[in-house]
C-alpha cells in the first residue's frame, strides 16, 4: 500500500479531518490533501510528527510493503491508543458544540441529562439484587458479612459504573459525534474536490487555528503520565501483596508434605496469585505502554478465577470437615508448683484475677500459692515484691514451636481445639481466714484508690477545659475592648481636629 493511501486511511481510523492533521503539524490542510493525492511527499521532520500522532514506525509509514492493516495489528493493543480514543471524542465534542447555534445546543443538553437520568434509573435492578445477596451474607458471621458485602458491593458498584459511562459514551457518539462527523467527512469531500484545482488554491488564504488540537495533545500527554503516576501507586503494594502471596502458597505446599492435606487452601492461593499476576501485567504494560497478548492474560485470568472457585469448593468442603473441640486434648497435663511467702499486713495480690482461696488456720504467719499451668507452653514467674505478689507469664520462642507442633498434629486428624485455654493459669492461695479477708481488703483498697485517681484525673480535665474555655472568652472580649478603646480614640482625634 502506497504512501499517500496509508496517510488517508490512517487519518481516517483516527478521525481527524485534513483540517485538523494540517493544525497538528502547522501546515495548511492543501499540503495534507496534497500528499493524500500523492502530489507531494512530506519532508521527513513531518514524517516524524506523523509517526508520532498516528503512534506508528517510520517505516511502516513510508514502506510500501506494510499495510495498515498490519499496522493496526501492532497497535491494537496498546494502551496509548485508550488514551487517544478519549481525546478524539473530547476533541470531536469541543469541534461539535463549537460549530452548533444555540438550538442545537440546548436540544444536545437536553436529550443527554435525559440519558442520564435514563441510566440512572437502571441502578434500581443494581440495588435490588445487591440487597438480595446482602440478606444471604447476612447469615454468617459479622466479619465474613463485613468482608463479603465490602467486597460484593465494590464489585456491584464497579459493575454498574463501567457500564454506565460505557452506554452513555457509546450513545452519545451514535447519537452525536458519528453524525457530526459523517457531516464533516461530506463538506471536506467536497472541500477537497475544490483544493485539487490550481486557480483556487492560490486564491485562498493559508491561516489555520493551529493550536487547538496541539492544546489536546499536550493535555493529553499530562493526563496520560498523572494516570501512569496513580497506577504506579496501585502497582506498588500489589507486588508486596503478591510477594507474600507467594510465602503463603509456599507454606501451604509445605503443610501437604508434611501430612496436613488441605488441598484447597494451595488451589485458592494458586488462582488468587494467578489473577494478581495478570493484574500486575495489566497495570505494568500501561505503564509502559506495551502491548498486550489479551488471549494469553484472559485464559489466565479466566484459568485463575476457575482455580479460585474450585479452591474455595474445596476449602470450604475441607474446614466443615474439621471438628473443633472447646477443649484441650486430653494427654496434656498441668503443672503444679508451690510457694510459701510470710504473710504481713501489706500484701496486695497485684492484677491477679481468678484466685481460689483455701483455708488453713495453721498458715497463720504465711502464704501458700500455688500455680498450675501447661509447662510446654508457657512461663509463669510467681514473686513478692514491694508487698506485691504478681504473677507473670510468658511465651518463649522454643514453646511457641510447641504450639505448631500440637497444631500439626491435631490437623493431621482434622481436629482443632481451643488452644486460648493453654494461657491460663490456675491459682490457689492458702492461709488461715484472717489472712484471705486481709487480703481482700487490700485489694479493695487498692481497686478503691485507683477508682478515686481516676475520678481525679477526670475532673481536672474537665477543669482545665473549663478553664481554656473561659480564657479564649476573656480574649475575645478583651479583643473587643480593644477594638471600643480605638473607636473612641479616633471619635476623640476627629472632635480635636474640628475644635482646632
Amino acid at each position: 500500500m502506497k504512501f499517500c493511501e496509508k496517510l488517508q486511511k490512517l487519518r481516517k481510523e483516527k478521525g481527524y479531518s485534513q483540517e485538523q492533521l494540517a493544525d497538528l503539524l502547522e501546515v495548511s490542510r492543501q499540503s495534507v490533501s496534497k500528499w493524500e493525492s500523492g502530489t507531494t511527499y512530506p519532508e521527513m521532520d513531518k514524517l516524524l510528527s506523523l509517526c508520532k500522532i498516528f503512534n506508528v514506525t517510520l517505516d511502516d509509514l513510508t514502506n510500501d510493503e506494510v499495510t495498515t492493516k498490519k499496522i493496526s495489528e501492532k497497535r491494537k493493543n496498546n494502551f496509548n491508543n485508550l488514551v487517544y480514543v478519549i481525546l478524539d471524542i473530547i476533541s470531536k465534542s469541543f469541534e461539535m458544540f463549537k460549530r452548533m447555534n444555540k438550538q442545537e445546543k440546548v436540544k444536545c443538553i437536553t436529550e443527554l441529562i435525559i440519558l442520564f437520568l435514563i441510566l440512572l434509573i437502571f441502578k434500581i435492578p443494581f440495588n435490588y439484587i445487591n440487597d438480595s445477596i446482602l440478606n444471604i451474607f447476612i447469615n454468617f458471621s459479622e466479619n465474613a458479612y463485613k468482608i463479603l458485602s465490602s467486597i460484593w458491593l465494590f464489585i456491584s458498584n464497579t459493575t454498574y459504573l463501567i457500564l454506565f459511562v460505557a452506554i452513555f459514551i457509546y450513545i452519545y457518539k451514535i447519537k452525536f459525534l458519528d453524525k457530526y462527523e459523517f457531516k464533516e467527512d461530506t463538506i471536506n469531500n467536497k472541500t477537497e474536490e475544490i483544493d485539487n484545482n490550481p486557480e483556487i488554491i492560490s486564491t485562498r488564504a493559508k491561516d489555520s487555528q493551529k493550536h487547538s488540537f496541539i492544546l489536546f495533545d499536550i493535555l493529553g500527554k499530562l493526563f496520560n503520565i498523572f494516570l501512569k503516576l496513580c497506577v504506579f501507586c496501585i502497582l506498588f503494594p500489589l507486588i508486596f501483596l503478591f510477594i507474600f502471596g507467594v510465602i503463603c502458597l509456599t507454606l501451604a505446599l509445605i503443610i501437604q508434605f508434611v501430612g496436613i492435606h488441605y488441598i484447597g487452601i494451595f488451589v485458592l492461593l494458586l488462582g488468587a496469585l494467578g489473577a494478581l499476576e495478570v493484574l500486575i501485567e495489566l497495570l505494568f504494560k500501561f505503564i509502559l505502554s506495551s502491548n498486550l497478548n489479551v488471549k494469553r492474560l484472559f485464559i489466565v485470568f479466566l484459568s485463575s478465577i476457575t482455580l479460585v472457585g474450585v479452591g474455595f469448593g474445596i476449602t470450604t468442603y475441607e474446614v466443615s470437615s474439621t471438628n473443633y473441640i472447646d477443649l484441650l486434648p486430653k494427654n496434656l497435663s498441668l503443672n503444679t508448683y508451690e510457694y510459701i511467702f510470710s504473710m504481713n499486713n501489706d500484701i496486695i495480690l497485684y492484677d491477679l484475677n481468678d484466685i481460689k482461696y483455701v483455708v488453713n488456720d495453721n498458715l497463720t504467719n504465711n502464704l501458700k500459692v500455688s500455680v498450675s499451668y501447661y509447662e510446654d507452653y508457657l512461663t509463669v514467674n510467681v514473686d513478692l515484691y514491694n508487698n506485691y505478689l504478681g504473677i507473670h507469664k510468658s511465651i518463649p520462642w522454643d514453646k511457641t514451636l510447641n504450639y505448631f507442633d500440637l497444631l500439626k498434629n491435631d490437623l493431621k486428624n482434622k481436629i482443632i481445639y481451643n488452644y486460648n485455654l493453654l494461657n491460663n493459669v490456675e491459682i490457689v492461695i492458702e492461709t488461715s481466714q484472717s489472712n484471705i479477708d486481709k487480703l481482700k481488703e487490700n485489694v479493695e483498697n487498692v481497686r478503691a484508690k485507683e477508682e478515686e485517681e481516676y475520678n481525679m484525673y477526670k475532673y481536672y480535665e474537665e477543669k482545665i477545659a473549663e478553664l481554656e474555655d473561659k480564657l479564649i472568652e476573656n480574649e475575645n472580649e478583651l479583643l473587643n475592648k480593644n477594638q471600643q478603646i480605638e473607636d473612641l480614640q479616633e471619635k476623640i482625634n476627629n472632635i480635636s481636629g474640628l475644635i482646632q
